[in-house]
């Protein structure tokens, strides 16, 4: 009992920083600047499923094991209660969480691995109507669960019992839908999906780091963002492996939450993987604040500001935060420059030259590719001469006529010039 309550409180704690932090990543993915985003709209929609996720975890997982209780009459009755009208609900936001997990996965992979494409398929209207989509899906596939313990009168209260999911009384829901139909729709298919998708994803990240100088300040953007959902990916994976497994044992071992020899630890491993999930759900914005620079900068906004701040409030700080860091930029540039004044010119084009191409500024480079594309594109034009302009100086032609020594007399030279009319070009001169 005494391990059963560590753990309630181990739970509780986690939920309470995870009901924070998902309140906080809610307001912040809400803002009309951050709604622009699809991917943005997905994580909004994940934070309101986790939030709800982690309200409903403390009826369900905490007070129960918590020792609050008279006597047992009293934990069956509200247990009852909970697992007839609060337990499906729990379950529905799981399903929603699963499956924006796997939205949030196929959005990366359009944006890394297709995208062209993504402006078409990636847009917040279509993350709105794929999340409408899921909601409506859950409530349809976990409905039945309001059916699976039913309610018993007694003199002392009411208690619940097993009614669809007994494998004895109703062999076909605990196999099929209970056991088979659960592991294929919230493990295998969404985690075969992230699997693939994000194999995919980290191999053309890999190729793209390799040219990461020449990305440019928007697309290193979208590799942290990407970073930063690999990583929530994989904490989501992590944290329902347990879980799965679980279910799996108990779909093999019907008995194994019955078994004395067995009970204790099906429980025990039960809590644990409780714990997971509600960790999954509790930490997902300590990985936001991390890696997304706009989620900080949307963050320190709201508490200088407030929630009640408007768009244009948000791009006047954004504006000035831009423009004090180009400032300390510019002013430490001009430090530098103070201090290279002393420089020669031969030592700063030869530091030029003998620097490595990736660690010349990227505006040199291009200018030299440029120059070295341009002269070799105007090569075969090098010969042709442009007319003159009647504000240039006209130039002269010269003319030179030589006589070869004869009969002992001197070789005679005589050079004289004429203006050369407009349009004519120069001709070489003739000997005699």
């Amino acid at each position: 009992m005494e391990s059963q309550q560590l753990m309630a409180c181990a739970i509780l704690v986690i939920v309470l920083v995870g009901i924070f932090g998902n309140t906080l990543s809610f307001i912040l993915f809400s803002r009309p600047h951050m709604r622009s985003s699809s991917v943005n709209v997905l994580l909004c929609a994940l934070s309101f499923f986790d939030f709800s996720l982690l309200t409903l975890s403390i009826p369900i997982f905490v007070i129960p094991n918590l020792d609050l209780w008279a006597d047992d009459r009293s934990l069956s009755t509200y247990m009852a209660y909970i697992l007839k009208m609060i337990y499906p609900i729990n379950l529905m936001m799981q399903t929603c969480s699963v499956y924006i997990m796997v939205m949030i996965t196929l959005e990366r992979w359009v944006a890394v691995c297709r995208p062209l494409q993504v402006r078409v398929w990636c847009t917040p209207r279509k993350s709105r109507n794929a999340i409408l989509v899921i909601i409506v899906s859950a409530f349809l596939y976990n409905f039945v669960r309001f059916f699976e313990y039913r309610f018993v009168a007694t003199e002392t209260g009411a208690i619940y019992e097993k009614w669809l999911r007994d494998p004895g009384t109703h062999r076909w829901y605990y196999v099929g839908y209970y056991t088979i139909l659960y592991i294929v729709t919230h493990f295998l298919v969404p985690f075969s999906v992230m699997a693939f998708a994000n194999g995919h994803v980290i191999v053309a990240m890999c190729k793209i780091s390799k040219t990461r100088q020449m990305l440019t300040r928007q697309q290193q953007r979208e590799q942290s963002t990407t970073v930063m959902l690999l990583i929530v990916t994989f904490v989501f994976a992590i944290c329902n492996t347990l879980p799965f497994l679980l279910n799996v044992s108990e779909s093999i071992f019907p008995t194994l939450f019955q078994d004395e020899s067995t009970r204790g630890l099906a429980y025990w491993l039960n809590d644990l993987s409780n714990l997971l999930v509600v960790l999954n759900s509790g930490t997902t914005f300590i990985i936001y604040f991390t890696f997304s620079e706009k989620y900080r900068q949307t963050l320190i906004f709201i508490l200088k500001n407030g929630c009640c701040a408007t768009v244009s409030d948000y791009n006047n700080y954004t504006a000035m935060s831009r423009t004090a860091s180009m400032r300390i930029s510019s002013e430490t540039g001009g430090q530098i420059q103070r201090q290279g004044s002393r420089m020669s010119n031969s030592s700063r084009s030869s530091d030029v030259l003998l620097k490595p191409i990736y660690m010349q500024k990227r505006s040199e480079r291009f200018s030299s590719e440029y120059n070295e594309r341009t002269c070799k594109h105007l090569a075969p034009f090098e010969d042709y001469k442009l007319p003159r302009l009647p504000n240039e100086k006209r130039k002269k032609k010269l003319h030179k006529m030589s006589a070869v020594e004869h009969r002992g007399m001197p070789e005679i030279t005589i050079t004289f010039s004429e203006d050369l009319p407009d349009g004519e070009p120069e001709s070489p001169c003739q000997p005699c």
